[in-house]
């Protein structure tokens, strides 16, 4: 069984011939270190991961050394991060929205990355379209501060915008599934911190919610499994996603309070997990024998009946160390190979 095969097995929370290893984003420090390049195509198949997760080109201009404008009239910053950093929003009012074009979804440039990674690795490694389901995207729109405030302040105008928002997805996805014949997207849009919502959960609720539940809906008729990633404390958004239609929530984050054990036990019947590595602790500042103890726990606790995909709780960021990202990996290989995965890492010395 190949990547792709493992990784669309558990998604479909069916058991896979070994748990599946997959990472959102790899720092190029990190991929040079043990692949030898930070070309990520290079580094997924020479650590012999799972898949791979690809966003949409934006084409970049640099107006100085550290500091770049994309397509969306966005600025950000170097920062040395897997990410830049956000440094400047193209909305100054919401109210005036529709003033502001959006790139265009079919430009020719727009999946070149995606058509390098489906012509190279498609037939053998799952490769995951990253797209948004909403706030992202008003963050970078109207900037932190401004996407809290309009919700509150001009909440009419705030759902204009995300209804544009999720169409613009909506069409990426519909042109990515017609071309490319992806099957797996995620969204990576945090709304939490590790004690919970970034604004009330009625707000949530009234303001983000139905646009969440379109965009979902809107990747499920497309074909697609969906992959919902979010930071932090859940708990109050959990159930709805779930009934929004995801199929795996990530990263089940340690900071967060959560363990595999605890949302298998609570979820593992209703959508695939994925996690959840602590890669502010372990991966940083713990041994390789303490990492390997870490995955042979969330085998054990998370992997019984399928549905478990092993990754750190985040991204393989600068602060990981090389050796323990491996040692992630090699223990995963060693004990996650169904059928009796979680036994064999119950047994293993620890």
């Amino acid at each position: 069984m190949n990547g792709k095969e493992r990784m669309l097995r558990a998604l479909r929370r069916t058991e896979p011939d070994m748990v599946p290893v997959f990472e959102w984003f790899i720092d190029a420090v990190v991929g040079r270190a043990l692949a030898g390049s930070d070309d990520i195509l290079d580094i997924v198949e020479r650590l012999d991961l799972d898949g791979v997760n690809v966003r949409p080109d934006y084409e970049k201009r640099f107006v100085d050394d550290t500091t770049l404008v994309d397509e969306w009239q966005i600025t950000r910053k170097l920062t040395g991060d897997v990410l830049p950093a956000l440094a400047g929003s193209p909305i100054s009012d919401v109210t005036r929205h529709q003033e502001f074009t959006f790139p265009d979804p079919e430009a020719p440039h727009r999946f070149r990355s995606l058509e390098q990674a489906v012509a190279r690795l498609g037939d053998s490694r799952a490769v995951v379209l990253n797209l948004r389901d909403g706030f992202s995207d008003m963050r970078d729109l109207l900037g932190y501060e401004g996407a809290l405030m309009a919700m509150l302040l001009e909440p009419q105008a705030f759902a204009g915008l995300l209804n544009r928002v999720v169409d613009f997805n909506l069409e990426l996805a519909a042109v990515a599934r017609k071309r490319l014949g992806v099957e797996i997207v995620a969204t990576t849009d945090d709304v939490a911190n590790a004690t919970g919502l970034l604004m009330r959960p009625q707000t949530y609720f009234t303001c983000i919610a139905p646009a969440f539940r379109r965009v979902m809906q809107g990747y499920k008729q497309l074909g697609y499994l969906c992959i919902k990633h979010c930071d932090g404390n859940v708990d109050a958004v959990i159930d709805y996603w779930i009934d929004a239609g995801i199929d795996c929530l990530d990263p089940v984050d340690p900071a967060g309070g959560y363990t595999i054990g605890q949302m298998k036990a609570r979820y593992g019947a209703r959508i695939c997990l994925k996690g959840n590595v602590d890669c502010t602790t372990t991966l940083c500042d713990a041994t390789v024998e303490q990492v390997e103890r870490e995955v042979q726990q969330c085998i054990r606790e998370g992997s019984a009946g399928g549905g478990l995909i092993i990754s750190s709780s985040n991204t393989i960021h600068r602060g990981v160390k090389p050796e323990n990202f491996r040692a992630l990996i090699s223990a995963a290989r060693r004990y996650g190979a169904y059928p009796g995965c979680a036994a064999r890492a119950a047994e293993s010395p620890r």
